[in-house]
């Protein structure tokens, strides 16, 4: 279970470092509140939508897929919607009720899954669940920032849907993983 520090160097986490890298440059941009700025920073934020969906294909096309990966894809995934939520909240309406629940999520999942790693000596890969409501919820606070109104709401909706099964995903997985080795 040791991460190897040649990891970093594989292709899908250095599009995870790179998703890192730019969030500061994305809310650079919004906060500026120009035209030009806000394209620029959809841009970005197309560029790091995408690519968290592309990583993951590249380490299993590339048979690139390493302990490293499946630690920092999961964590810059959740810096990053923890960034997103506390712009949409202070700036563009966001519930804060949503975003508590996916507090709530992200806590969760990052306890247990420490927890695992601590006591099982095993880093447990993210479920598709989780994948699916990052997916969305990237989307929901995209349509959140560039205000597509109706729409946003219809996928925040979804999105709620999908925080709580990936919160009853998780935990049953998480309580499967505890009793699996006291068997």
């Amino acid at each position: 279970m040791p991460i190897k520090k040649s990891d970093i160097f594989l292709i899908p986490n250095i599009l995870t470092l790179l998703r890192l890298i730019l969030l500061p440059f994305i809310f650079f941009f919004l906060l500026k509140d120009t035209h030009t700025d806000f394209v620029i920073a959809v841009i970005l934020m197309a560029i790091v939508f995408f690519s968290d969906v592309f990583d993951g294909y590249l380490a299993r096309k590339l048979n690139q897929m390493s302990d490293l990966g499946k630690v920092l894809d999961p964590v810059v995934d959740k810096i990053a919607i923890f960034c997103f939520c506390l712009y949409v909240i202070f700036y563009k309406g966001f519930p804060v009720w949503a975003f508590l629940l996916i507090l709530t999520k992200d806590i969760t999942a990052l306890l247990g899954a420490f927890y695992l790693i601590k006591t099982k000596k095993t880093i447990p890969s993210p479920n598709r669940w989780g994948k699916y409501t990052v997916f969305v919820m990237g989307i929901v606070l995209f349509l959140y920032i560039i205000e597509l109104d109706f729409w946003k709401e219809i996928a925040l909706e979804i999105g709620i849907i999908l925080v709580v099964i990936t919160i009853l995903t998780y935990t049953i997985s998480f309580v499967r993983a505890i009793h699996r080795k006291r068997l």
